[in-house]
This record gives C-alpha cells, sequence and structure tokens, in this order.
C-alpha cells in the first residue's frame, strides 16, 4: 500500500532517555494511504513485535481482531474475518488506526497494565510516551484531519495529552472504563474525542459500579454511542 504519512518510526530520544540494552528500537512498516475523509481515527498503543501491528497481515494481531468482532456488531463492517479484507472495508468507511507508541515493539509496554512497576514506568515507559508523542502523534493527526478520535486506553490518552501539551486541554488522566468523551469546546482540540478501554478479553469493575464488565463488551458500547 502506498503511504501519505512517516516512512520511519525511529524517534528522537529525550537527553536523558538510554534505550533498553542500549540499542534503538526497529522501524514500524509505514501506515497505507486514506481512502477518503477520515470520519474516526483509533489510537492504540505500542505494535506487539517489529515489523508487526495492526496493519501487518504478516500475523494475527489481536487488537484487529477486537476491532474487527466491535465494528462488526454495530453493523460498521460486514468483512467476516480480521483480514486484508476488512483493512479495506475498514478505510473505506472512513476509519483509521495509529499507534501511540511505535518504537516499543513488545506486547508489554514497560511500566503499565498489569503487574506494572512504578519504576519501570518513569525510567522506560513514560519517557518513550513522550519521545515517540512528541515526534510523530501530532503531525500524524493533524494531516489526517480525523472528524473524530478514539483513545484506546491509557498509553494512546497519556500520548495525546502530551503531543497537544501546548495546545490542549485535556484533564488528568481518569478510568477509560468511562468512556468519557471530551467535547472541541471543553479541550481546544479540533476534534471529539473518545477515551474508551483498549479492548481486552479480560473483565474490568467499572468505577462507581459494583458489576465487571469484559473490557472489549465496554468499548463496544461506547463506541457505538460515539458514532451516533
Amino acid at each position: 500500500m502506498e503511504t501519505t504519512l512517516t516512512e520511519k518510526y525511529h524517534c528522537e530520544p529525550l537527553p536523558d532517555l538510554q534505550y533498553p540494552g542500549g540499542k534503538r528500537p526497529p522501524d514500524l512498516f509505514a501506515y497505507p494511504r486514506p481512502s477518503g475523509p477520515i470520519r474516526l481515527v483509533f489510537i492504540g498503543w505500542n505494535p506487539p513485535k517489529p515489523f508487526g501491528g495492526f496493519w501487518s497481515l504478516n500475523g494475527e494481531d489481536n487488537l484487529r481482531s477486537a476491532l474487527h468482532e466491535i465494528l462488526t456488531r454495530i453493523e460498521e463492517v460486514v468483512a467476516k474475518k480480521p483480514d486484508g479484507t476488512f483493512l479495506d472495508e475498514f478505510l473505506s468507511k472512513g476509519f483509521f488506526f495509529l499507534h501511540a507508541v511505535k518504537c516499543w515493539t513488545k506486547a508489554k509496554y514497560p511500566g503499565f497494565g498489569r503487574n506494572a512497576r512504578k519504576e519501570d514506568r518513569d525510567k522506560v515507559g513514560l519517557p518513550l510516551l513522550r519521545a515517540c508523542s512528541a515526534t510523530h502523534l501530532h503531525a500524524e493527526l493533524e494531516q489526517l484531519s480525523p472528524a473524530k478520535v478514539c483513545a484506546l486506553g491509557v498509553v494512546p490518552y497519556l500520548s495525546l495529552r502530551h503531543a497537544y501539551r501546548a495546545s490542549g486541554r485535556l484533564p488528568e488522566i481518569g478510568s477509560p472504563t468511562e468512556g468519557r468523551v471530551f467535547e472541541p469546546s471543553d479541550t481546544g482540540l479540533g476534534w471529539p474525542l473518545l477515551y474508551t478501554c483498549f479492548p481486552q478479553p479480560q473483565p474490568v469493575i467499572v468505577r462507581g459500579k459494583t458489576e465487571r464488565v469484559v473490557a472489549k463488551e465496554l468499548t463496544r458500547r461506547h463506541l457505538e454511542m460515539f458514532l451516533q
């Protein structure tokens, strides 16, 4: 596929950042060309393997499978499998996807998720997030000019806060289980933003309630409302 976005995704590290193991993270394959106006950009976090991630058909991608299931259930797509046909339809329906942190290509992001260590977040996770979002995310979203944006989890939301720190007024991080929608009049951003769960199959507790709901189901509920 052709691309109009950045071909390579090496981020310039902050002065005090040394990459884990002393090695520069690998590139991510370039994104495809949008097929028309963008209704909604999804922002996930890091690709789970070198040269992999949402757009790569060299292997399965859990997020691609989850979004395929969700978009099928809310009748936005009809593709039977999360394959190349789905990606073509995904683009044709005005959807797009960006990784918030492109240069960390392992499934677990340092300092976030289950059993995360604050030391890993402070020394590796947050510096990488700041370097990557400052290098790419703002420019990519400005180029795509989406009607709406959806942050799938904590890392994408933090990346947006950093990328738009000069002009945006996104509040301090909250729980993605709330499915919060931020309007441009409140944030100073150019589009409505949905902050929802990363669509995992694990159950989560909804803040202020006693019910446990699979995260992917919460994502579906929030997204269906946001797309109306």
